[in-house]
Order: structure tokens, then sequence, then C-alpha cells
């Protein structure tokens, strides 16, 4: 039973951490086949002014915005849609935001990539 116990544990251990890598921007770039449509973590800065497009979901009536900003680390940049509940000013995005989120590449027409962010993990603002 003692065993059992500790081969879950190790696996779960070991699923976290898996779990705990980032994938960089460039990485992105130069294999989006690689990653396309999959869930994966990346850390980055937003590098302008987040544009905000207002939408009203009919369902519940909960206002929704999406957030269209551009993400960069060291190795890169690529654009990224974030969409978030318009009162929640935590949720909001600025520029010099240091972020790390979970994302899908989706491909776009003009072949490039855009991240379709599902959640933002953690968020500290540079200031000036």
């Amino acid at each position: 039973m003692v065993q059992a116990w500790s081969l879950t544990i190790l696996v779960i251990t070991f699923a976290t951490f898996a779990w705990a890598d980032v994938v960089k921007i460039g990485s992105l770039l130069t294999k989006p086949e690689l990653y396309e449509m999959k869930l994966i973590r990346l850390t980055g800065v937003v590098s302008d002014d987040p544009q905000i497009k207002h939408i009203k979901q009919a369902a519940d009536g909960i206002d929704k915005c999406i957030q269209f900003f551009t993400v960069k680390d060291a190795t890169g940049s690529i654009q990224a849609a974030y969409e978030v509940r318009c009162s929640g000013a935590m949720d909001i995005l600025r520029k010099r935001d240091n972020v790390t989120m979970e994302a899908r590449l989706e491909r776009t027409a003009q072949g490039s990539g855009r991240l379709n962010v599902q959640s933002v993990i953690s968020k500290t603002t540079a200031y000036p």
C-alpha cells in the first residue's frame, strides 16, 4: 500500500513539473506546427497598449471584452487575444505588464499565428 501511494505522489509531482515548462516565443514562430491548438504556458512582456473590443454575451448577459496585444520575450514577439469581463479591472492588461499565461496557438490565414489566451497565471506591472 505504501508503494502505491509513493508511486501516485511521484506521478503527480512529475506531471506538475512537466507542466511547468515554459515555451519560448521563438519556438512558436519557428515551428508553429508543433504547438498549434495545444495548451502551452509562456512568459513575456506586453509590448503595446492592448486594443479592447467590447462584446456582449447574449446567453448570460455579462459584458465581455477581448484584448488584442503583442507579447514578447527575448526570442521574439507574437500577437495575442484575451477575453475577460469588461468590469474586471484585475484582468485588464497594460503595456509593460510581465505575464505568465496559458494559451493556444492558432494559425492565421497569413501563415503566422496568434495566441488565444485561456488564462493569465501571473501578472506584475513594471512601474516607470
